[in-house]
Protein backbone atom coordinates (compact mmCIF):
# COMPACT_ATOMS: atom_id res chain seq x y z
CA UNK A 1 0.00 0.00 0.00
CA UNK A 2 1.11 3.22 -0.71
CA UNK A 3 0.60 6.87 -2.07
CA UNK A 4 0.78 8.31 -5.10
CA UNK A 5 0.43 11.94 -6.82
CA UNK A 6 1.98 13.83 -9.91
CA UNK A 7 1.44 17.11 -12.08
CA UNK A 8 0.75 17.04 -15.90
CA UNK A 9 1.82 20.41 -16.60
CA UNK A 10 3.64 23.40 -15.13
CA UNK A 11 5.27 22.30 -11.71
CA UNK A 12 8.31 22.88 -9.55
CA UNK A 13 10.15 19.69 -8.02
CA UNK A 14 9.59 21.43 -4.66
CA UNK A 15 5.39 21.27 -5.49
CA UNK A 16 6.03 17.44 -5.67
CA UNK A 17 8.00 16.81 -2.76
CA UNK A 18 5.30 18.76 -0.61
CA UNK A 19 2.42 16.68 -2.97
CA UNK A 20 5.12 13.29 -1.66
CA UNK A 21 5.47 14.35 1.54
CA UNK A 22 2.09 15.12 2.59
CA UNK A 23 1.21 11.16 1.92
CA UNK A 24 4.34 9.78 4.06
CA UNK A 25 1.49 7.84 6.60
CA UNK A 26 0.58 5.75 3.39
CA UNK A 27 4.04 4.85 2.73
CA UNK A 28 6.63 5.03 5.52
CA UNK A 29 9.42 3.26 4.48
CA UNK A 30 10.75 4.76 0.83
CA UNK A 31 10.47 7.92 -1.50
CA UNK A 32 10.60 7.93 -5.21
CA UNK A 33 10.03 10.38 -8.34
CA UNK A 34 9.83 10.58 -11.68
CA UNK A 35 11.06 13.87 -13.73
CA UNK A 36 10.56 15.25 -17.52
CA UNK A 37 9.39 17.80 -19.31
CA UNK A 38 5.13 18.64 -17.71
CA UNK A 39 5.38 15.89 -15.49
CA UNK A 40 6.43 14.70 -12.49
CA UNK A 41 4.96 11.84 -10.19
CA UNK A 42 5.54 10.94 -6.64
CA UNK A 43 5.09 7.91 -4.69
CA UNK A 44 5.51 6.98 -1.12
CA UNK A 45 6.12 3.35 -0.38
CA UNK A 46 5.04 0.69 2.75
CA UNK A 47 7.17 -2.34 1.61
CA UNK A 48 4.45 -5.86 1.12
CA UNK A 49 5.83 -7.51 -1.63
CA UNK A 50 9.58 -8.14 -2.76
CA UNK A 51 10.85 -5.62 0.11
CA UNK A 52 14.09 -5.16 -1.70
CA UNK A 53 13.57 -3.98 -5.12
CA UNK A 54 10.03 -2.68 -5.28
CA UNK A 55 10.47 0.64 -4.60
CA UNK A 56 8.77 2.82 -7.54
CA UNK A 57 8.66 4.44 -10.11
CA UNK A 58 8.70 0.87 -11.71
CA UNK A 59 9.73 1.03 -15.29
CA UNK A 60 9.40 -1.17 -18.95
CA UNK A 61 12.73 -2.28 -20.65
CA UNK A 62 13.10 1.17 -22.29
CA UNK A 63 11.85 3.03 -19.64
CA UNK A 64 9.48 4.69 -21.92
CA UNK A 65 6.77 3.65 -19.81
CA UNK A 66 6.70 4.61 -16.08
CA UNK A 67 3.97 4.26 -13.32
CA UNK A 68 3.57 4.76 -9.84
CA UNK A 69 0.80 2.85 -8.13
CA UNK A 70 -0.81 2.12 -4.58
CA UNK A 71 -2.47 -1.40 -4.07
CA UNK A 72 -1.99 -4.77 -4.59
CA UNK A 73 -2.99 -6.99 -7.82
CA UNK A 74 -4.17 -10.43 -6.65
CA UNK A 75 -3.66 -12.41 -10.33
CA UNK A 76 -0.24 -10.69 -10.93
CA UNK A 77 1.88 -13.61 -11.06
CA UNK A 78 -0.78 -15.41 -13.59
CA UNK A 79 -0.05 -12.10 -15.68
CA UNK A 80 3.38 -12.55 -15.24
CA UNK A 81 3.42 -16.10 -16.66
CA UNK A 82 1.50 -15.16 -19.98
CA UNK A 83 3.86 -11.83 -20.00
CA UNK A 84 6.71 -13.16 -20.06
CA UNK A 85 5.71 -15.96 -22.61
CA UNK A 86 5.14 -13.07 -24.89
CA UNK A 87 8.48 -11.51 -24.12
CA UNK A 88 8.31 -9.14 -21.39
CA UNK A 89 11.89 -9.23 -19.19
CA UNK A 90 11.31 -8.41 -15.46
CA UNK A 91 13.94 -6.93 -13.27
CA UNK A 92 11.45 -6.91 -10.13
CA UNK A 93 9.02 -9.52 -8.46
CA UNK A 94 6.32 -6.93 -7.59
CA UNK A 95 3.20 -7.00 -8.90
CA UNK A 96 3.44 -3.08 -10.10
CA UNK A 97 6.29 -4.02 -12.68
CA UNK A 98 2.74 -6.57 -14.14
CA UNK A 99 1.03 -3.34 -14.43
CA UNK A 100 3.91 -1.68 -16.89
CA UNK A 101 3.58 -4.78 -19.23
CA UNK A 102 0.29 -5.45 -19.31
CA UNK A 103 -0.19 -1.79 -20.71
CA UNK A 104 2.62 -2.45 -23.05
CA UNK A 105 1.25 -5.94 -24.07
CA UNK A 106 -2.62 -5.63 -24.26
CA UNK A 107 -3.35 -2.03 -24.93
CA UNK A 108 -5.39 1.25 -22.94
CA UNK A 109 -8.47 -0.21 -23.97
CA UNK A 110 -8.00 -3.14 -22.26
CA UNK A 111 -5.29 -4.07 -19.67
CA UNK A 112 -7.18 -2.40 -16.88
CA UNK A 113 -10.14 -4.64 -17.12
CA UNK A 114 -7.72 -7.91 -16.59
CA UNK A 115 -6.47 -6.53 -13.14
CA UNK A 116 -7.58 -8.01 -10.04
CA UNK A 117 -7.06 -6.22 -7.56
CA UNK A 118 -7.23 -2.62 -5.15
CA UNK A 119 -5.78 0.20 -7.07
CA UNK A 120 -5.04 3.40 -8.27
CA UNK A 121 -2.30 4.09 -10.74
CA UNK A 122 -0.92 7.05 -12.89
CA UNK A 123 1.47 5.83 -15.79
CA UNK A 124 3.13 8.16 -17.92
CA UNK A 125 3.94 6.64 -21.74
CA UNK A 126 6.68 9.30 -22.99
CA UNK A 127 6.54 8.08 -26.49
CA UNK A 128 2.77 9.22 -26.78
CA UNK A 129 3.38 11.97 -24.33
CA UNK A 130 -0.41 10.64 -22.70
CA UNK A 131 -0.66 9.80 -18.76
CA UNK A 132 -3.48 7.92 -17.60
CA UNK A 133 -4.80 7.16 -14.06
CA UNK A 134 -7.18 4.33 -13.15
CA UNK A 135 -9.08 2.75 -10.22
CA UNK A 136 -10.33 -0.29 -9.02
CA UNK A 137 -13.91 -1.58 -10.00
CA UNK A 138 -15.24 -1.02 -6.90
CA UNK A 139 -13.24 1.88 -5.67
CA UNK A 140 -11.42 0.53 -2.44
CA UNK A 141 -8.11 2.47 -3.26
CA UNK A 142 -8.77 6.38 -3.78
CA UNK A 143 -7.58 8.74 -6.19
CA UNK A 144 -8.20 12.27 -6.68
CA UNK A 145 -8.01 15.09 -9.16
CA UNK A 146 -8.11 18.75 -10.23
CA UNK A 147 -7.93 20.71 -13.85
CA UNK A 148 -6.13 24.14 -13.06
CA UNK A 149 -6.26 25.76 -16.20
CA UNK A 150 -4.78 23.27 -18.50
CA UNK A 151 -2.62 21.22 -15.60
CA UNK A 152 -3.99 18.24 -14.02
CA UNK A 153 -2.55 17.43 -10.35
CA UNK A 154 -3.64 14.03 -8.55
CA UNK A 155 -3.05 12.21 -5.20
CA UNK A 156 -4.21 9.30 -3.58
CA UNK A 157 -6.31 11.83 -1.03
CA UNK A 158 -7.26 15.55 -0.90
CA UNK A 159 -4.54 16.45 1.25
CA UNK A 160 -2.07 16.07 -1.66
CA UNK A 161 -3.97 18.06 -4.22
CA UNK A 162 -3.85 20.67 -2.20
CA UNK A 163 -0.43 20.38 -1.00
CA UNK A 164 0.48 21.79 -4.83
CA UNK A 165 -0.78 25.02 -3.62
CA UNK A 166 -2.41 25.72 -7.78
CA UNK A 167 -5.60 26.08 -6.30
CA UNK A 168 -7.31 28.11 -3.45
CA UNK A 169 -9.30 25.67 -0.95
CA UNK A 170 -13.05 26.33 -1.45
CA UNK A 171 -16.02 24.27 -0.19
CA UNK A 172 -18.29 22.97 -2.88
CA UNK A 173 -21.44 23.55 -2.30
CA UNK A 174 -23.03 20.86 -3.91
CA UNK A 175 -20.44 18.45 -1.93
CA UNK A 176 -21.35 20.03 1.21
CA UNK A 177 -25.08 19.80 0.62
CA UNK A 178 -25.08 16.29 0.04
CA UNK A 179 -22.78 15.60 3.44
CA UNK A 180 -25.18 17.74 5.51
CA UNK A 181 -28.11 14.95 4.06
CA UNK A 182 -26.93 11.88 3.47
CA UNK A 183 -23.57 12.27 5.75
CA UNK A 184 -21.18 11.81 2.65
CA UNK A 185 -20.33 13.39 -0.97
CA UNK A 186 -21.86 11.29 -3.74
CA UNK A 187 -20.88 10.57 -7.47
CA UNK A 188 -17.39 12.68 -8.07
CA UNK A 189 -17.71 15.66 -5.86
CA UNK A 190 -16.01 16.37 -2.63
CA UNK A 191 -16.12 18.73 -0.16
CA UNK A 192 -13.62 20.49 -1.84
CA UNK A 193 -14.70 22.87 -4.81
CA UNK A 194 -12.62 21.53 -8.12
CA UNK A 195 -10.96 18.43 -6.55
CA UNK A 196 -12.91 15.45 -7.79
CA UNK A 197 -12.83 11.70 -7.27
CA UNK A 198 -11.86 9.34 -10.29
CA UNK A 199 -14.74 7.39 -9.99
CA UNK A 200 -14.59 3.53 -9.15
CA UNK A 201 -13.72 1.44 -12.56
CA UNK A 202 -12.75 4.26 -14.49
CA UNK A 203 -9.53 6.06 -16.54
CA UNK A 204 -8.62 9.34 -16.93
CA UNK A 205 -6.40 9.79 -19.87
CA UNK A 206 -4.61 13.15 -20.88
CA UNK A 207 -2.30 13.69 -23.91
CA UNK A 208 -2.39 16.74 -26.85
CA UNK A 209 -6.11 15.81 -27.51
CA UNK A 210 -7.28 16.65 -24.11
CA UNK A 211 -8.85 14.66 -21.32
CA UNK A 212 -11.32 12.11 -21.46
CA UNK A 213 -13.02 9.78 -19.27
CA UNK A 214 -14.29 6.21 -19.44
CA UNK A 215 -15.38 3.27 -17.31
CA UNK A 216 -13.30 0.54 -18.38
CA UNK A 217 -14.44 -2.02 -15.40
CA UNK A 218 -16.44 -4.67 -17.22
CA UNK A 219 -18.33 -7.96 -15.67
CA UNK A 220 -16.50 -11.20 -15.67
CA UNK A 221 -17.11 -14.87 -16.34
CA UNK A 222 -20.80 -15.66 -14.72
CA UNK A 223 -19.90 -18.36 -12.51
CA UNK A 224 -22.51 -21.48 -11.47
CA UNK A 225 -25.11 -19.76 -8.61
CA UNK A 226 -25.04 -21.91 -5.97
CA UNK A 227 -23.42 -22.32 -2.34
CA UNK A 228 -20.34 -24.44 -3.35
CA UNK A 229 -19.03 -22.32 -6.19
CA UNK A 230 -19.26 -18.86 -3.58
CA UNK A 231 -17.58 -21.08 -1.82
CA UNK A 232 -14.66 -21.66 -3.79
CA UNK A 233 -14.54 -18.33 -4.81
CA UNK A 234 -14.29 -16.87 -1.23
CA UNK A 235 -11.24 -19.52 -0.24
CA UNK A 236 -9.46 -18.33 -3.38
CA UNK A 237 -9.78 -14.68 -2.76
CA UNK A 238 -8.72 -14.54 0.50
CA UNK A 239 -5.90 -17.34 -0.06
CA UNK A 240 -4.52 -14.59 -2.84
CA UNK A 241 -5.40 -11.58 -0.22
CA UNK A 242 -2.82 -13.34 2.22
CA UNK A 243 0.38 -13.16 -0.18
CA UNK A 244 2.51 -10.83 1.26
CA UNK A 245 5.77 -10.55 2.44
CA UNK A 246 5.29 -9.06 5.99
CA UNK A 247 3.28 -10.62 8.71
CA UNK A 248 -0.75 -11.01 7.58
CA UNK A 249 -3.65 -10.44 10.26
CA UNK A 250 -7.27 -10.21 10.32
CA UNK A 251 -10.23 -7.45 11.89
CA UNK A 252 -12.66 -9.64 13.64
CA UNK A 253 -15.91 -8.14 14.17
CA UNK A 254 -17.61 -11.20 15.36
CA UNK A 255 -19.85 -11.01 12.48
CA UNK A 256 -20.72 -13.70 9.88
CA UNK A 257 -17.97 -11.95 6.72
CA UNK A 258 -14.78 -10.81 9.20
CA UNK A 259 -15.58 -13.95 10.94
CA UNK A 260 -15.65 -16.30 7.93
CA UNK A 261 -12.79 -14.48 6.45
CA UNK A 262 -10.63 -15.61 9.55
CA UNK A 263 -11.56 -19.30 9.91
CA UNK A 264 -10.04 -19.19 5.96
CA UNK A 265 -7.18 -17.40 6.68
CA UNK A 266 -6.44 -19.72 10.19
CA UNK A 267 -6.19 -23.15 7.39
CA UNK A 268 -2.97 -21.56 6.65
CA UNK A 269 -1.40 -19.17 9.26
CA UNK A 270 -1.37 -21.51 12.46
CA UNK A 271 -0.25 -18.15 14.36
CA UNK A 272 -3.28 -15.54 13.27
CA UNK A 273 -3.69 -12.65 14.69
CA UNK A 274 -7.20 -11.33 15.22
CA UNK A 275 -8.05 -8.02 16.08
CA UNK A 276 -11.16 -6.35 17.81
CA UNK A 277 -12.30 -2.96 19.85
CA UNK A 278 -15.13 -2.33 21.78
CA UNK A 279 -16.54 -0.11 23.72
CA UNK A 280 -17.11 -1.59 27.20
CA UNK A 281 -20.83 -1.64 26.86
CA UNK A 282 -23.84 -4.30 26.13
CA UNK A 283 -24.12 -3.51 22.57
CA UNK A 284 -21.28 -3.74 21.05
CA UNK A 285 -19.80 -6.98 19.37
CA UNK A 286 -16.32 -8.07 21.28
CA UNK A 287 -17.84 -11.20 22.85
CA UNK A 288 -19.02 -12.91 19.83
CA UNK A 289 -15.39 -11.74 18.30
CA UNK A 290 -14.13 -13.52 21.61
CA UNK A 291 -16.30 -16.66 20.63
CA UNK A 292 -15.39 -16.97 16.91
CA UNK A 293 -11.67 -16.44 17.87
CA UNK A 294 -11.70 -19.27 20.23
CA UNK A 295 -13.86 -21.52 17.72
CA UNK A 296 -11.31 -20.96 15.02
CA UNK A 297 -8.20 -21.17 17.22
CA UNK A 298 -6.54 -17.44 17.06
CA UNK A 299 -4.30 -15.16 18.99
CA UNK A 300 -7.10 -12.71 19.36
CA UNK A 301 -6.34 -9.09 20.43
CA UNK A 302 -9.07 -7.12 22.19
CA UNK A 303 -8.90 -2.88 22.65
CA UNK A 304 -11.45 -1.19 24.14
CA UNK A 305 -12.30 2.64 23.17
CA UNK A 306 -13.03 4.41 26.20
CA UNK A 307 -15.60 7.84 25.59
CA UNK A 308 -13.01 9.76 27.55
CA UNK A 309 -10.50 9.50 24.52
CA UNK A 310 -12.66 10.47 21.43
CA UNK A 311 -11.75 13.90 21.55
CA UNK A 312 -8.13 13.58 21.34
CA UNK A 313 -8.39 10.81 18.77
CA UNK A 314 -11.18 12.94 16.72
CA UNK A 315 -8.63 15.61 17.15
CA UNK A 316 -5.76 13.48 15.98
CA UNK A 317 -8.10 11.79 13.04
CA UNK A 318 -9.21 14.85 11.16
CA UNK A 319 -6.46 15.30 9.35
CA UNK A 320 -6.38 11.56 7.74
CA UNK A 321 -10.47 12.68 6.74
CA UNK A 322 -10.30 14.80 4.53
CA UNK A 323 -12.75 13.24 2.21
CA UNK A 324 -15.02 14.11 4.90
CA UNK A 325 -18.17 11.43 5.60
CA UNK A 326 -20.59 11.06 8.89
CA UNK A 327 -19.29 7.45 9.77
CA UNK A 328 -18.04 7.82 13.20
CA UNK A 329 -17.12 4.20 13.08
CA UNK A 330 -13.67 5.55 11.70
CA UNK A 331 -12.56 6.49 15.20
CA UNK A 332 -12.32 3.18 16.26
CA UNK A 333 -11.39 1.66 13.31
CA UNK A 334 -8.17 3.95 13.45
CA UNK A 335 -7.40 3.28 17.06
CA UNK A 336 -7.54 -0.35 16.21
CA UNK A 337 -5.42 -0.23 13.51
CA UNK A 338 -2.89 1.48 15.74
CA UNK A 339 -3.11 -1.56 17.86
CA UNK A 340 -2.47 -3.69 15.20
CA UNK A 341 0.30 -2.53 13.35
CA UNK A 342 2.70 -3.36 16.44
CA UNK A 343 1.82 -6.63 15.11
CA UNK A 344 1.26 -6.77 11.23
CA UNK A 345 1.62 -4.49 8.19
CA UNK A 346 -1.49 -6.46 6.72
CA UNK A 347 -5.19 -6.84 7.42
CA UNK A 348 -7.81 -8.93 5.84
CA UNK A 349 -11.37 -7.53 6.84
CA UNK A 350 -15.12 -8.37 5.97
CA UNK A 351 -16.37 -5.10 4.02
CA UNK A 352 -18.34 -5.63 1.47
CA UNK A 353 -20.58 -8.80 2.15
CA UNK A 354 -23.29 -6.63 3.11
CA UNK A 355 -24.11 -4.90 0.42
CA UNK A 356 -23.24 -7.35 -1.78
CA UNK A 357 -25.58 -9.97 -0.55
CA UNK A 358 -27.93 -8.15 1.35
CA UNK A 359 -26.97 -8.28 4.59
CA UNK A 360 -28.10 -4.55 6.69
CA UNK A 361 -31.44 -4.92 8.52
CA UNK A 362 -32.75 -2.43 6.38
CA UNK A 363 -33.19 -5.00 3.33
CA UNK A 364 -35.86 -6.78 5.14
CA UNK A 365 -38.04 -4.20 3.81
CA UNK A 366 -37.47 -5.40 0.11
CA UNK A 367 -38.44 -9.37 1.26
CA UNK A 368 -41.43 -10.59 -0.51
CA UNK A 369 -42.91 -10.86 2.74
CA UNK A 370 -43.91 -6.89 2.26
CA UNK A 371 -44.09 -7.34 -1.97
CA UNK A 372 -47.64 -5.75 -1.82
CA UNK A 373 -46.48 -2.73 -0.58
CA UNK A 374 -46.47 0.30 -2.74
CA UNK A 375 -43.33 1.56 -4.35
CA UNK A 376 -43.82 5.08 -2.85
CA UNK A 377 -43.56 3.62 0.42
CA UNK A 378 -40.73 1.14 0.01
CA UNK A 379 -39.07 4.54 -1.54
CA UNK A 380 -39.85 6.64 1.96
CA UNK A 381 -38.68 3.36 4.21
CA UNK A 382 -35.43 3.58 2.41
CA UNK A 383 -34.66 7.77 2.11
CA UNK A 384 -34.95 7.43 5.72
CA UNK A 385 -32.76 5.02 6.33
CA UNK A 386 -30.47 6.82 3.85
CA UNK A 387 -30.98 10.55 5.36
CA UNK A 388 -27.97 10.74 8.17
CA UNK A 389 -29.99 13.92 9.34
CA UNK A 390 -33.29 15.30 8.41
CA UNK A 391 -34.17 16.91 4.99
CA UNK A 392 -36.19 19.67 7.30
CA UNK A 393 -32.61 20.18 9.28
CA UNK A 394 -30.31 20.24 6.38
CA UNK A 395 -32.69 23.00 4.66
CA UNK A 396 -32.49 25.04 7.91
CA UNK A 397 -28.75 25.06 8.07
CA UNK A 398 -28.07 25.75 4.42
CA UNK A 399 -29.95 28.56 2.74
CA UNK A 400 -31.40 27.02 -0.84
CA UNK A 401 -29.56 23.95 -0.42
CA UNK A 402 -28.39 21.79 -3.33
CA UNK A 403 -30.23 18.60 -4.33
CA UNK A 404 -26.92 17.38 -6.14
CA UNK A 405 -27.28 14.26 -3.33
CA UNK A 406 -30.55 13.65 -4.14
CA UNK A 407 -30.63 13.72 -7.88
CA UNK A 408 -28.04 10.96 -7.87
CA UNK A 409 -30.54 9.15 -5.38
CA UNK A 410 -33.21 9.50 -7.66
CA UNK A 411 -31.10 8.48 -10.38
CA UNK A 412 -31.52 4.68 -9.03
CA UNK A 413 -34.82 4.67 -8.40
CA UNK A 414 -36.69 6.26 -11.70
CA UNK A 415 -37.93 3.15 -12.55
CA UNK A 416 -39.46 1.64 -8.92
CA UNK A 417 -37.03 0.59 -5.81
CA UNK A 418 -36.21 -3.07 -5.53
CA UNK A 419 -33.76 -4.77 -3.62
CA UNK A 420 -31.97 -5.33 -6.66
CA UNK A 421 -31.20 -1.28 -7.42
CA UNK A 422 -30.86 -0.62 -3.82
CA UNK A 423 -27.80 -2.53 -3.61
CA UNK A 424 -26.77 -1.39 -6.80
CA UNK A 425 -26.81 1.97 -5.57
CA UNK A 426 -25.00 1.29 -2.00
CA UNK A 427 -22.29 -0.70 -3.94
CA UNK A 428 -22.08 2.36 -6.24
CA UNK A 429 -21.72 4.73 -4.07
CA UNK A 430 -22.43 4.32 -0.20
CA UNK A 431 -19.73 1.49 -0.66
CA UNK A 432 -16.88 3.46 -2.25
CA UNK A 433 -17.77 6.99 -0.51
CA UNK A 434 -18.64 6.18 3.14
CA UNK A 435 -17.08 2.68 4.09
CA UNK A 436 -14.52 2.18 2.06
CA UNK A 437 -13.00 5.84 2.34
CA UNK A 438 -13.25 5.25 6.09
CA UNK A 439 -11.12 2.16 6.50
CA UNK A 440 -8.48 3.63 3.75
CA UNK A 441 -8.15 6.18 5.59
CA UNK A 442 -8.77 4.63 9.07
CA UNK A 443 -5.72 1.90 8.48
CA UNK A 444 -3.70 4.28 6.16
CA UNK A 445 -3.16 6.37 8.72
CA UNK A 446 -1.44 3.73 10.73
CA UNK A 447 0.74 2.84 7.94
CA UNK A 448 -1.62 -0.18 8.07
CA UNK A 449 -2.89 -1.75 5.03
CA UNK A 450 -6.38 -3.41 4.97
CA UNK A 451 -7.65 -6.09 2.06
CA UNK A 452 -11.31 -7.17 1.38
CA UNK A 453 -11.50 -10.34 0.40
CA UNK A 454 -15.06 -9.86 -0.29
CA UNK A 455 -14.82 -7.28 -2.72
CA UNK A 456 -12.78 -9.40 -5.32
CA UNK A 457 -13.74 -9.20 -8.65
CA UNK A 458 -15.10 -13.06 -9.15
CA UNK A 459 -16.78 -12.22 -6.01
CA UNK A 460 -18.49 -8.85 -7.55
CA UNK A 461 -19.33 -10.69 -10.71
CA UNK A 462 -20.77 -14.02 -8.53
CA UNK A 463 -23.20 -11.52 -6.53
CA UNK A 464 -24.19 -9.68 -9.34
CA UNK A 465 -25.37 -13.05 -11.09
CA UNK A 466 -27.17 -13.98 -7.66
CA UNK A 467 -30.82 -13.76 -7.37
CA UNK A 468 -32.49 -11.36 -4.93
CA UNK A 469 -34.14 -14.50 -3.47
CA UNK A 470 -30.92 -16.22 -2.78
CA UNK A 471 -29.89 -13.22 -1.08
CA UNK A 472 -32.61 -12.35 1.18
CA UNK A 473 -34.79 -15.83 2.04
CA UNK A 474 -37.57 -14.81 3.65
CA UNK A 475 -36.28 -12.19 6.41
CA UNK A 476 -32.78 -13.79 6.45
CA UNK A 477 -29.71 -11.27 4.62
CA UNK A 478 -27.09 -12.81 3.31
CA UNK A 479 -28.87 -16.46 2.53
CA UNK A 480 -26.10 -18.33 -0.01
CA UNK A 481 -23.31 -16.52 2.16
CA UNK A 482 -24.69 -18.41 5.07
CA UNK A 483 -24.97 -21.36 3.61
CA UNK A 484 -21.40 -21.09 1.82
CA UNK A 485 -20.07 -20.75 5.17
CA UNK A 486 -21.75 -22.49 7.41
CA UNK A 487 -19.48 -25.41 8.59
CA UNK A 488 -16.52 -23.25 9.51
CA UNK A 489 -18.30 -21.26 12.31
CA UNK A 490 -20.11 -21.57 15.28
CA UNK A 491 -23.82 -21.90 15.18
CA UNK A 492 -24.68 -18.46 16.93
CA UNK A 493 -22.88 -16.81 14.46
CA UNK A 494 -24.24 -18.32 11.02
CA UNK A 495 -27.47 -17.18 12.59
CA UNK A 496 -26.92 -14.47 14.33
CA UNK A 497 -28.57 -11.18 12.73
CA UNK A 498 -26.90 -8.00 11.39
CA UNK A 499 -25.61 -5.70 14.33
CA UNK A 500 -23.99 -2.10 13.97
CA UNK A 501 -20.86 -1.62 14.88
CA UNK A 502 -21.46 0.30 18.11
CA UNK A 503 -19.80 3.86 17.22
CA UNK A 504 -22.58 5.87 17.81
CA UNK A 505 -22.51 9.97 18.08
CA UNK A 506 -25.28 10.05 19.95
CA UNK A 507 -23.96 8.32 23.02
CA UNK A 508 -21.11 10.55 23.05
CA UNK A 509 -22.53 13.24 22.87
CA UNK A 510 -25.11 12.56 26.23
CA UNK A 511 -21.62 12.34 28.00
CA UNK A 512 -20.86 15.69 29.07
CA UNK A 513 -16.85 15.80 28.39
CA UNK A 514 -17.41 15.27 24.90
CA UNK A 515 -20.96 17.60 24.47
CA UNK A 516 -18.29 20.01 26.42
CA UNK A 517 -15.83 19.65 23.79
CA UNK A 518 -17.84 19.61 20.85
CA UNK A 519 -19.18 22.77 22.08
CA UNK A 520 -15.69 24.36 22.21
CA UNK A 521 -15.38 24.45 18.62
CA UNK A 522 -19.00 24.81 17.39
CA UNK A 523 -19.18 27.67 19.68
CA UNK A 524 -16.44 29.36 18.11
CA UNK A 525 -17.01 28.65 14.82
CA UNK A 526 -14.36 29.31 11.83
CA UNK A 527 -17.06 28.20 9.28
CA UNK A 528 -18.15 31.58 8.03
CA UNK A 529 -20.48 30.78 4.46
CA UNK A 530 -22.82 33.21 3.17
CA UNK A 531 -25.61 30.29 2.64
CA UNK A 532 -24.41 28.09 5.74
CA UNK A 533 -26.15 29.01 9.26
CA UNK A 534 -23.14 27.88 12.02
CA UNK A 535 -25.82 28.82 14.94
CA UNK A 536 -27.83 25.79 14.16
CA UNK A 537 -26.93 23.15 16.08
CA UNK A 538 -27.88 24.81 19.13
CA UNK A 539 -31.00 23.18 17.98
CA UNK A 540 -30.18 19.98 18.62
CA UNK A 541 -28.35 20.05 22.00
CA UNK A 542 -31.28 18.49 23.69
CA UNK A 543 -30.63 14.73 22.69
CA UNK A 544 -33.92 13.53 24.96
CA UNK A 545 -36.67 11.77 23.40
CA UNK A 546 -36.55 8.15 21.66
CA UNK A 547 -35.91 6.47 18.35
CA UNK A 548 -34.55 7.57 15.04
CA UNK A 549 -34.75 11.14 16.22
CA UNK A 550 -32.40 10.79 19.04
CA UNK A 551 -30.12 9.24 17.10
CA UNK A 552 -30.07 11.81 14.02
CA UNK A 553 -30.22 14.85 16.22
CA UNK A 554 -26.50 13.12 17.27
CA UNK A 555 -25.38 12.55 13.62
CA UNK A 556 -26.13 16.31 12.58
CA UNK A 557 -24.16 16.83 15.51
CA UNK A 558 -21.58 14.81 14.77
CA UNK A 559 -21.54 15.83 10.79
CA UNK A 560 -21.20 19.84 12.15
CA UNK A 561 -19.04 19.37 14.23
CA UNK A 562 -16.35 17.49 12.15
CA UNK A 563 -17.14 20.17 9.07
CA UNK A 564 -16.02 22.66 11.44
CA UNK A 565 -12.89 20.99 12.42
CA UNK A 566 -12.26 20.16 8.98
CA UNK A 567 -12.36 23.42 7.82
CA UNK A 568 -10.50 24.83 9.85
CA UNK A 569 -7.43 21.92 8.86
CA UNK A 570 -8.01 21.90 5.12
CA UNK A 571 -10.12 25.31 4.15
CA UNK A 572 -8.76 27.75 6.38
CA UNK A 573 -4.81 26.55 7.03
Amino acid sequence: MCGICGIFGDYSKGQIVKMTDSLVHRGPDSDGYFYDKNIALGFRRLSIIDLKTGNQPIYNEDETVAIVFNGEIYNYKELRLKLEARGHRFTTNTDTETIVHAYEEFGEKEFANMLNGMFAFAIYDSNKKKLILARDRVGIKPLYYALVGKDLVFGSEIKAVLAANMMKAEVDFDGFSSYMLFGTSFGDRTLVRGVKRLLPGHMLTYDADGVEIRKFAKPGKIPEINPASLRKILEESVKSQMVADVPVGAFLSGGLDSSAVTALMKRSNDNLKTFNIGFGREDDESRYAKAVAEHIGTDHHEVILNDSEVPKLLEEFIYYYDDLNWDAAALPLYRLSKYAKKYVTVVLAGEGGDELFGGYNRYKFFSNYFSMIPNSIRMKFYEHFLKMSKKSWRNNSIKKPSHYGEHIVNSYFSNGISLKNVLEFEVEQTLPNQLLVKADRATMAASLEGRVPLLDNRMLDFAMATPDNMKLKGLEGKYILRLAVKDLLPKITVKRAKQGFGASPHKWFEKKEFMDFAVSYLDDPHVKLPYYDNQFWKQLTDLKGIGTDKKKKGNTLWMMLCFEMWYRKFIED
